[in-house]
C-alpha cells in the first residue's frame, strides 16, 4: 500500500496539548488513531496517551499481516482500552477517572473500517468530494439531528463542548461502528479532533482536498484553523491519509509511506507501562506544586 501521509498536533491556545496520534502497519494494513484528552491538567493526556498506546500495541499482536476481522478488533480494542484506563486511575488513587475520545480506523484490502466515540473525526474525501464524515457523539449533534439546531447555530451553542460518550467515563461507552468504504487512488481519510474541526467548515474543506493529497492540503488547513481559533484556541491535531496508485514512484520523501519496503515505525512493539509511568510522576509533580 502507497499512501500519502500527514500528521501534526498543535497546543493552540491552551497551556499544554492532551490531544494524542498514532499511526502503526503492516505490510498490508494500516491502523490510525486519533484521541482528545478531557479532564484537568495532565490527566485527559494520560487517557489520550493510554489509547494510542494500546491501540497500536493491540494492532501489532493481531495484524498478521492483515486483521481477521477488523471491525471485531476495533471494537474490542477500544473497549480493553477503556478498562485500562479505569484500572489505571484505581492502580494509582487518582480522585478522578480521566477520559477521551477516540476516533480509529483501519485500512487493509482496499477497504476502510473504523470506530469513533465522541467529537473526534473522521472524514474520508475521494475524487467525487465529502463521502462520509462521522457524526459527534455530542449534545449539540443530537438537536442536529432532531431538526432543532443548525449546523451554524451549533457553533455557537453553550454546549457545542459537551460529549455524552467518552472512554473514561462510569458506563461502557457506545462504540460507533461506521459502515465499511471500499477504498482506491485518490482517496483520503482524515481523522482529527475538535479543534481543528470546529474551525473548518465542511465546505471548506472538501474544496480544498479536491485533487490534492493530504500532505498538500492540511498544513496550510491547521494554519487557518489555528488563526481562526485565536488566543483561547483548543488543542488541534490530524493524522490522515491519501491513497496512492501502485505504480507511483515515491523517491526517498518523509511524507510518504510504501508499506512493503517501510518497516513499521514503532518496530512492532510498545512500551506502555514506561509511558504511562512517566505520564504519572508528571501528574504528581503538577499536584506537588498546586499544593505548594
Amino acid at each position: 500500500m502507497k499512501l500519502s501521509i500527514f500528521q501534526e498536533s498543535r497546543i493552540g491556545g491552551r497551556s499544554y496539548n492532551q490531544d494524542r496520534l498514532a499511526i502503526a502497519y503492516t505490510r498490508e494494513s494500516v491502523l490510525l488513531v486519533a484521541a482528545d484528552g478531557m479532564g484537568g491538567h495532565m490527566r485527559g493526556e494520560v487517557a489520550a496517551q493510554i489509547t494510542v498506546d494500546l491501540l497500536s500495541e493491540l494492532f501489532y499482536q493481531q495484524a498478521a499481516p492483515t486483521l481477521t476481522h477488523p471491525n471485531r478488533f476495533l471494537v474490542n480494542a477500544i473497549s480493553s482500552v477503556h478498562q485500562v484506563i479505569l484500572e489505571y486511575a484505581a492502580d494509582h488513587r487518582l480522585p478522578d477517572v480521566p477520559s477521551t475520545t477516540v476516533v480509529a480506523a483501519v485500512l487493509q484490502q482496499g477497504q476502510l473500517y473504523w470506530c469513533h466515540v465522541g467529537d473526534s473525526r473522521l472524514y474520508l474525501i475521494d475524487q467525487k468530494g465529502m463521502r462520509l464524515r462521522s457524526r459527534d457523539h455530542s449534545q449539540v449533534q443530537r438537536l442536529i439531528d432532531q431538526g432543532v439546531l443548525s449546523e451554524e447555530a451549533a457553533k455557537t451553542h453553550p454546549d457545542r463542548n459537551k460529549i455524552y460518550n467518552c472512554l473514561g467515563a462510569s458506563s461502557d461507552p457506545n462504540i460507533d461502528i461506521g459502515e465499511r468504504q471500499p477504498i482506491g487512488p485518490g482517496c483520503s481519510v482524515l481523522l482529527c479532533t475538535d479543534g481543528l474541526w470546529s474551525q473548518i467548515q465542511d465546505a471548506e474543506l472538501e474544496r480544498v482536498f479536491a485533487g490534492r493529497n493530504v500532505n498538500q492540503v492540511l498544513p496550510a488547513l491547521i494554519n487557518v484553523a489555528e488563526r481562526r481559533a485565536g488566543m483561547g484556541g483548543d488543542n488541534l491535531s490530524a493524522i490522515a491519509v491519501t491513497v496512492l496508485d501502485d505504480d507511483v514512484e515515491l523517491g526517498l520523501r518523509e511524507d510518504v509511506l510504501d508499506t512493503l519496503k517501510n518497516q513499521p515505525r514503532l518496530g512492532g512493539r510498545m512500551i506502555l507501562e514506561s509511558n504511562l509511568e512517566t505520564m504519572h510522576q508528571e501528574i504528581l509533580a503538577s499536584q506537588v506544586g498546586k499544593g505548594g
